[in-house]
């Protein structure tokens, strides 16, 4: 599994999104977790991303904005759930 959160400077929330990261990699630490910063050389720029911070798990958007920690954690445990079906 693969989450991505894209980021950018003076987005407001993104400080938040770093916190959420750090909480997936200690729940999920078979996921793979990364913060990408939109303006960054080395950023990949998705076309599905229009505002940050958002959420993208394998490919697929979760969230337009922070979750909440229960929230993303449910959506982290039912991805790896059909991931081990």
């Amino acid at each position: 599994m693969l989450l991505e959160i894209y980021v950018q400077d003076g987005c407001f929330g993104c400080e938040r999104s770093f916190e959420l990261a750090e909480r997936a990699r200690e729940a999920f630490p078979e996921m793979r977790v990364e913060i990408v910063d939109i303006r960054s050389e080395d950023g990949v720029y998705r076309s599905q991303v229009a505002a940050t911070p958002t959420y993208i798990l394998d490919g697929e958007i979760i969230s337009l904005g922070n979750p909440s920690p229960s929230e993303l954690e449910a959506m982290l445990a039912m991805r790896a759930i059909r991931e081990t079906r």
